[in-house]
C-alpha cells in the first residue's frame, strides 16, 4: 500500500514538473527577442542612404534572430559592411561603431557574451554611430586605350570621390565606346590610387574598344502567322550602318510599334561574320490576332455613352489592322430617338510604298442629334497616308468625301451637303504615355478644305490646332501640372452656309467641363447656339497621385467661340472649376470630374459630373 502510494505520489509530482516545464517554454517564447535601432544624425545625405541601405540590423529589424548571439553576428557582419559603405560614398579615414545594450562589438569572435541578457529588455537597444572623416575628392581622372574616341565624363576633378558617380562614370565611357561602333568594347576600372594625406583619388579607366563593326544580316525567330518577307523588310538595316546599342534600341521599338508582337528580344552575336558585320537574333512572340472591347462614359449634362468594338491587328499577316466600332452617346438625355449612333470601320496598312509609312482609311455611318443646334445623318469616307519622322513627329495628307443631311436648328431648315476635298495633318509627341502623361509635349494641326471646284456644296475650310504640355514636380508622375490650349477656325463661307456640323462650339467633357456640349457659342435672336467660326478653349490641372492607385485633380477650363474665322473675344469667356478623381489602372486611368461654372446662364446646370476613361487631356 505504501509503495503504491509512493509510486502515484511520483507519478503526480513528475506531471507537475512536465506541465511547468512546458508553461516555462511557452513564456521563454513569447519573451520574443526584439531590438531597435538608432543611427546618429549623419549630415552627408547620400553617406545617411549607403548606411541605411547597407546595415541588415536596420534591414531585418522586423525580423529578429532568436537570440542576442544572432544579434550579435548581424551586428559583426553590419562593420564591415558599414566600412565599405563609408568608403563608397568617398569617407576613407571614416568609423563605424555598433554597440548593443551598450556594449561596443567587435569583430574579435572570442567577445564574452554576459554582459548581455536576452530576457533584460523587450526591446534591445542597437546603436550605430557613423564618424564619416574627412570626404575625399577625385583628383586625377585618366582614360587609357581610347585612342582617337574622346569620350566626354560628368566626372570631374574636385568632385567627391563617390563609388557610385565612378562606376557611373565607367558605364557611360562604355556606351561611347559602344555607340562609336564597338560592340565588343570593354572598360576596365584600375585600382585607385588613395592619397590619405591629401585625402584624394586618383582613378584611371583602361578602354579595351576591339573591331569596328557594322550591323549585318537579322534572323527574326517565333514568326507564325505574320509574312516573313514583310518583317524581313521591316527588320533590315541599312547598308553600312554602324553598330550602336541605340540602332538594336530603335530596330526592337519599330518591331514594337506595329502591335503585333507581345514581345521583342533583340540580341546581338558574339562574334563578328566574314564581312565584318555583326548578324543580328531577333526573338519574337506575336500576340493575339482578334482583340474586342467595350468602353462607357456618363455626365450629367450629356447622358450616357458606351462604345463597344472587335478588331485584328494582323488581318493578312503584313501588319494590316482592322477595326469595326459602334458608338452609341447621349442616351438618358431625351431617350432612345435622340441618341447618337456611329458605326466606323478603320482599316491601316504598314510600310506602303515605303518604310514607316502607313495606308489609312476610315468609313463612317453616322445619326447625330442635338435639340439645340442640328441632326446629322451622314456617310464619310477618308483615305490617305501617314508617316513616322523621327520619334516624335508623324505627318498625313487624305481625301475625305462626306454626303450628309442636316437639320438646322438655328433657321436653315434641312440641307444636303456634299464635301470633297484633301486633308492634312502633323503631330509632334515626345510623352511618356500615352493614356497618362507625366511629362513631354503634345502638338497637332489638322486642316481640310472643301471648295465648291472639287464639287463641295460650299466653300468650306478648317483648322484645329492643340498644344498640351506636362511636367512632373514631385516623384515619378506623383505631382504632375498639366495644361492645354486648343485653337479651331473654319472659313470659306459666311456663318450660316457653313454646314452647322462644321461650325464651332465648346463645352462638355473633353472641351469646358461644367458647361453642356455645345453650349458655349454665339447665339440667335432666340437665344439658340448657331456655332460660330472660331474657338479658343485652355485648361489647367494639378494631378496628385497617391496610394498608388488613386489621383485627385483640380482643374479649370475656360473658352470662348465668335462669328469671325480669327477669335474677337466678342462673346463672353466661359469658365469653370472642378476637382476630379482617378483611378489608376493596366488600361489607363478612370476619370470622374465635378466641374462648376463660374459664369454660369440661366440655362447652366450648377454642377457637372463626368464619367471616363483616360485623362482629359
Amino acid at each position: 500500500m505504501g509503495n503504491a502510494f509512493g509510486t502515484r505520489l511520483g507519478r503526480t509530482a513528475s506531471a507537475f514538473l512536465a506541465i511547468a516545464l512546458m508553461a516555462g517554454s511557452t513564456a521563454w517564447a513569447a519573451e520574443k527577442l526584439s531590438y531597435q535601432v538608432k543611427v546618429n544624425n549623419i549630415a552627408d545625405a547620400n553617406l545617411s542612404a549607403a548606411v541605411q541601405s547597407s546595415s541588415t540590423l536596420i534591414e531585418l529589424q522586423d525580423r529578429p534572430p532568436d537570440d542576442v548571439t544572432g544579434l550579435r553576428a548581424r551586428a559583426v557582419e553590419d562593420l564591415d559592411r558599414l566600412q565599405k559603405a563609408l568608403r563608397s560614398a568617398g569617407y576613407y579615414d571614416g568609423h563605424a561603431e555598433i554597440k548593443l545594450d551598450g556594449e561596443e562589438v567587435t569583430t574579435d569572435l572570442h567577445q564574452p557574451l554576459n554582459a548581455y541578457d536576452d530576457t533584460a529588455k523587450k526591446k534591445l537597444p542597437v546603436a550605430i554611430t557613423i564618424t564619416p572623416g574627412p570626404l575625399y575628392k577625385l583628383r586625377k581622372i585618366e582614360i587609357s586605350g581610347a585612342g582617337a574616341m574622346k569620350p566626354v565624363l560628368k566626372l570631374k576633378s574636385g568632385a567627391p570621390a563617390r563609388a557610385a558617380d565612378i562606376i557611373t562614370a565607367r558605364r557611360d565611357i562604355l556606351d561611347q565606346v559602344m555607340q562609336a561602333g564597338h560592340p565588343f568594347a570593354a572598360v576596365e576600372l584600375k585600382p585607385a590610387v588613395v592619397d590619405h594625406a591629401a585625402h584624394t583619388l586618383d582613378v584611371t579607366f583602361a578602354v579595351e574598344p576591339g573591331p569596328v563593326a557594322t550591323l549585318g544580316p537579322v534572323t527574326v525567330k517565333g514568326l507564325d502567322w505574320t509574312n516573313r518577307d514583310f518583317i524581313a523588310k521591316r527588320a533590315s538595316f541599312p547598308p553600312n550602318t554602324k553598330f550602336s546599342p541605340g540602332a538594336l534600341d530603335g530596330l526592337r521599338g519599330d518591331l514594337q510599334s506595329l502591335d503585333i508582337f507581345s514581345s521583342v528580344k533583340v540580341t546581338p552575336a558574339t562574334a563578328l561574320n566574314a564581312q565584318g558585320q555583326l548578324p543580328v537574333t531577333v526573338e519574337v512572340k506575336e500576340k493575339e490576332r482578334h482583340f474586342v472591347g467595350v468602353g462607357a462614359n456618363y455626365s450629367t449634362n450629356d447622358g450616357a455613352g458606351g462604345t463597344v468594338y472587335w478588331g485584328d491587328r494582323n488581318l493578312f499577316g503584313g501588319g494590316e489592322r482592322l477595326k469595326i466600332e459602334g458608338d452609341l452617346s447621349g442616351f438618358g438625355q431625351n431617350g432612345w430617338n435622340d441618341a447618337d449612333y456611329a458605326l466606323t470601320t478603320n482599316f491601316s496598312s504598314p510600310d506602303f510604298l515605303q518604310r514607316h509609312q502607313d495606308l489609312v482609311s476610315s468609313f463612317v455611318v453616322g445619326d447625330e442629334h442635338d435639340v439645340d443646334t442640328f441632326d446629322k445623318k451622314a456617310i464619310t469616307f477618308n483615305v490617305g497616308v501617314e508617316r513616322t519622322l523621327g520619334h516624335a513627329v508623324k505627318v498625313g495628307a487624305g481625301w475625305e468625301t462626306e454626303a450628309s443631311r442636316i437639320d438646322d436648328h438655328t433657321g436653315n431648315g434641312t440641307q444636303d451637303f456634299v464635301l470633297n476635298g484633301p486633308t492634312g495633318k502633323i503631330a509632334f509627341d515626345n510623352t511618356d504615355d500615352l493614356l497618362n502623361p507625366t511629362k513631354g509635349v503634345r502638338a497637332a494641326f489638322n486642316a481640310e478644305a472643301f471648295p465648291t471646284w472639287f464639287g463641295s456644296s460650299e466653300d468650306v475650310y478648317t483648322t484645329t490646332t492643340n498644344v498640351s504640355s506636362y511636367v512632373n514636380l514631385a516623384g515619378e508622375g506623383d505631382l504632375v501640372l498639366a495644361g492645354r490650349l486648343g485653337f479651331a477656325n473654319a472659313f470659306g463661307s459666311s456663318l450660316d452656309n457653313i454646314p452647322a456640323d462644321r461650325r464651332l462650339y465648346a463645352g462638355g467633357g473633353g472641351s469646358v467641363r461644367g458647361f453642356k456640349f455645345r453650349s458655349i457659342s454665339p447665339e440667335d435672336s432666340d437665344g439658340d447656339p448657331t456655332g460660330g467660326r472660331s474657338a479658343l478653349t485652355g485648361s489647367i490641372e494639378l494631378r496628385y497621385r497617391f496610394l498608388e492607385n488613386f489621383g485627385l485633380v483640380p482643374f479649370f477650363d475656360a473658352g470662348t467661340v465668335s462669328r469671325s474665322a480669327m477669335p474677337k473675344f466678342d462673346e463672353p469667356i466661359r469658365y469653370a472649376v472642378g476637382l476630379g478623381f482617378r483611378y489608376y489602372t493596366a488600361i489607363g486611368p478612370i476619370r470622374a470630374d465635378i466641374a462648376m461654372p463660374l459664369n454660369k446662364r440661366h440655362s447652366d446646370d450648377p454642377i457637372a459630373f463626368y464619367v471616363s476613361i483616360g485623362q482629359a487631356f
